[in-house]
């Protein structure tokens, strides 16, 4: 199995990781636990107190579910920057388009779009319909990346 495979491997577990965590996050209603975009009242990480400039108090369990989340999704976009590079620089004796990985870079930076708009836009019901569509179409991506690893043989046995 090369790194690319194993790459994919992991992309398509955290990507199905980061959607079941997104609807968790929106049925424990902690898609707004942090007020704030990409940090949680400023923070990299949840604060213990924050500050009187903020008008929505602090609740740490909701909070705490938003940045897993977000902390998730972010891992999942490194993995599938470092999908695209690898799809664009190897060497393999199968011709393999650029297309594919392209278009899924372009639809996680999309998808980190709508999950910042989410928070600013107050839990929008389109935005927030949009994001989980897209997080959808993420991991059948991935998947079908990972299927277009296998030869034609290994796929019919």
């Amino acid at each position: 199995m090369t790194m690319y495979t194993k790459t994919l491997n992991l992309s398509l577990i955290l990507a199905l990781i980061v959607v079941v965590l997104g609807a968790y996050t929106r049925l424990a209603d902690a898609g707004l636990g942090c007020p704030d975009w990409p940090g949680c009242y400023g923070q990299l990480l949840v604060p213990d107190v924050v500050s009187d400039e903020y008008e929505k108090p602090l609740d740490t369990a909701k909070a705490w579910k938003e940045m897993v989340h977000r902390y998730a999704a972010s891992t999942l976009g490194l993995s599938i920057i470092v999908i695209f590079l690898f799809a664009a620089f190897r060497k393999t004796e199968r011709v393999q388009s650029i297309k594919l990985p392209a278009l899924l870079l372009l639809l996680v930076g999309f998808q980190g779009a709508l999950g910042m708009w989410t928070v600013t836009e107050q839990v929008h019901p389109g935005i927030v319909t949009m994001h989980l569509l897209g997080g959808f179409s993420t991991t059948i991506l991935v998947f079908w990346l990972l299927l277009n690893q296998r030869t034609p043989m290994q796929l019919n046995q």
